[in-house]
């Protein structure tokens, strides 16, 4: 048996890439390493992977991104998801807790509007936290899924929706794996993760079109009946009352100039 591991580069840092490479050494089975490398001509994170989920042979596919250290303790992680091949397994970030549950209107305006950070903290919160082992939205910065995961999702003609080309592609992924009937877990071994660094070379300005344009964070509330609309307007009036605490001293309102726009293309 082989492993597939998918991984996209985007101005992948030299040593990265090297731990990147030493970890899968660690790895006792042979592995298939499918990777695109999206540094010169940027065709998109979905684009790139839905590129190479369609070369991958073996019964595992691990989505993992190239600033993830592991060892061979995701081997538990890969032997599990054979026994249950339902289900899909993410591990603990040493770093970071990238799992969450799934988004609604009233959690997306809490996390992501000075209103919301104002007057929603037990909500945010509760939208932050697991409460178990079992994982709504798990994120794709390592993934272990089985074969039988990766067809049933690819039923839809895709692994990853490319109107979401870099951010909501995976949580658009977990929606969909919802309704057939896939779950994920959060499995006990841990790996660290360099959250973010292939960002460094894109503007604050770029980042906020691709989360909360239609290429994001609008598309899919759009596609999933979340009142995109009413969240539109309300980014509006956060902005105007971001523009108003600044004017008291309090506060910078460029954030939340810059989220209102990029909700509006």
């Amino acid at each position: 048996m082989t492993i597939s591991i998918i991984t996209v580069l985007y101005h992948t840092e030299d040593h990265h890439l090297s731990n990147f490479y030493f970890s899968i050494s660690k790895i006792r089975e042979p592995i298939q390493l499918l990777m695109h490398d999206n540094t010169n001509y940027n065709i998109g994170l979905s684009k790139a992977v839905n590129k190479l989920i369609q070369q991958a042979t073996s019964d595992i596919i691990i989505l993992a991104n190239p600033d993830t250290l592991f060892d061979h303790d995701i081997e538990q992680m890969i032997n599990y998801v054979r026994a249950f091949p339902t289900i899909g397994a993410v591990p603990i970030f040493i770093e970071h807790d990238s799992s969450r549950r799934f988004p609604t209107m009233t959690r997306i305006l809490v996390t992501f509007t000075t209103i919301g950070k104002w007057l929603g903290k037990s909500i945010k919160t509760e939208y932050d936290k697991v409460q178990s082992n079992r994982v709504e939205q798990p994120g794709g910065s390592f993934l272990v899924l089985s074969r039988y995961v990766v067809n049933k999702l690819l039923e839809d003609g895709y692994l990853y929706d490319e109107h979401f080309p870099v951010f909501w592609n995976d949580v658009d992924m977990a929606m969909r794996a919802k309704i057939k009937n896939i779950d994920f877990i959060r499995f006990p071994v841990k790996i660290h993760h360099s959250s973010g660094h292939s960002f460094k070379t894109v503007s604050y300005e770029r980042k906020c079109i691709l989360f909360y344009s239609k290429a994001g964070m609008i598309g899919f509330t759009e596609k999933w009946d979340m009142h995109s609309s009413i969240i539109k307007i309300i980014f509006f009036v956060d902005a105007i009352i971001s523009i108003m605490i600044a004017l008291l001293g309090r506060r910078k309102f460029g954030d939340s100039i810059l989220k209102f726009r990029a909700c509006l293309q």
